[in-house]
């Protein structure tokens, strides 16, 4: 009940209220008895409920937001892009409502949104839109208060088929590598060849990251989850080290901080067709980048080149990865592996730099 105060702030807060929350006495001055009293029937709210409180005022679109904002700044945008897509998809879906509070959002709500995207498109979709959209709800989670209880985590994957990447042979890396007329595009099927490049690395490769003397070149990736730049220096043959000289004095380039590889003045972004037109040409199965990045693993593995060297190659920071990936590719393709092989004789000639070319890098 309140009582008179008994403080010598009396005169400008003659009432004391009085209430106990957990065990805990709390006491405030107040003007008047009535204020007094209105606060003592107040229920105090706790630092859960407060919480919810807090994020009911944050609506599902609003998350969205957010969170892009945050992945576009800290992931590659092939990832960024992934993630805006998981978005675009869960809020296509008719039970979901983008105002909406995320403290209404249930996980039977994912699991029928998530079902949908499993049958128009498939299970690997789904699964993967799961794996984002989880992501972004564990960021909520550390930054915006959201609940514990992750939704998209308590859906089970949704069956999927396992496709295993085409590794394509060496004679069909041979046959599409010779159906190219753009001696460019030569050049640049080669080095993904010689280095096990992904296919941005090469797309970012600038000429500052190529070493004529040293004979290497520096390949540079973001791949983590707080989207740290990484970059390291690898070796590679000397016939490709001198078609890049070549191919670089004949392009006349004036600024070391240019892209090595260009279109119309701008770097490569995507060329997601490229091959396949190729390989339709040569006419070989279809492969990707990816494809001739295990074509070089499993060169080396072929070779019997010990595991840490072939990790160090691929840039991967896990020696478990390597495993896993050589285990895989040593079923395929054993019969036409051969060591990291030069350019045929017919391409060597056109290749061919003479030494003294070497000293063009002073003027480079």
């Amino acid at each position: 009940m309140a009582y008179k105060n008994p403080n010598r702030n009396k005169e400008k807060f003659p009432w004391m209220g009085q209430r106990f929350i957990n065990g805990r006495k709390e006491r405030r001055c107040f003007e008047t008895r009535k204020q007094a009293l209105l606060w003592e029937s107040e229920r105090p709210i706790s630092p859960e409920e407060q919480k919810e409180q807090l994020t009911h005022t944050i609506s599902l679109l609003s998350w969205a937001n957010e969170y892009l904002k945050f992945a576009e700044k800290n992931y590659v945008k092939n990832t960024f892009d992934e993630k805006r897509v998981a978005f675009r998809q869960f809020f296509l879906f008719s039970g979901i409502h983008p105002n909406d509070s995320v403290n209404m959002l249930t996980s039977y709500q994912v699991q029928q949104a998530l079902q949908v995207q499993a049958t128009k498109r498939s299970g690997n979709a789904a699964n993967k839109d799961r794996k984002n959209l989880s992501a972004a709800w564990s960021w909520g989670i550390n930054y915006l208060g959201f609940p514990e209880r992750n939704p998209f985590t308590h859906v089970n994957k949704f069956a999927s088929e396992r496709h295993e990447r085409h590794v394509p042979t060496l004679d069909d890396f041979w046959k599409v590598f010779h159906v190219i007329q753009d001696d460019r595009d030569k050049l640049m099927l080669y080095c993904y060849l010689q280095t096990g490049a992904r296919r941005d690395e090469l797309f970012r490769l600038r000429w500052v990251d190529v070493d004529f003397f040293g004979k290497r070149i520096r390949l540079s990736w973001r791949k983590n989850k707080i989207g740290e730049w990484h970059n390291q220096w690898i070796s590679v043959k000397d016939d490709l080290v001198q078609w890049l000289m070549k191919y670089k004095k004949e392009s006349k380039v004036k600024h070391d901080s240019q892209n090595v590889f260009l279109y119309e003045n701008m770097a490569y972004l995507y060329r997601q067709h490229w091959l396949g037109r190729l390989c339709k040409k040569a006419e070989v199965e279809l492969f990707g980048f990816h494809g001739i990045r295990h074509l070089f693993a499993s060169i080396l593995a072929s070779r019997n080149v010990p595991l840490v060297e072939i990790q160090h190659m691929l840039r991967h920071t896990s020696l478990a990865t390597t495993q896993r990936y050589i285990h895989r590719l040593k079923k395929e393709n054993r019969e036409v592996l051969r060591a990291l092989p030069g350019l045929p004789k017919k391409e060597k000639s056109t290749s061919k730099v003479h030494q003294s070319d070497l000293q063009i890098q002073n003027n480079l």
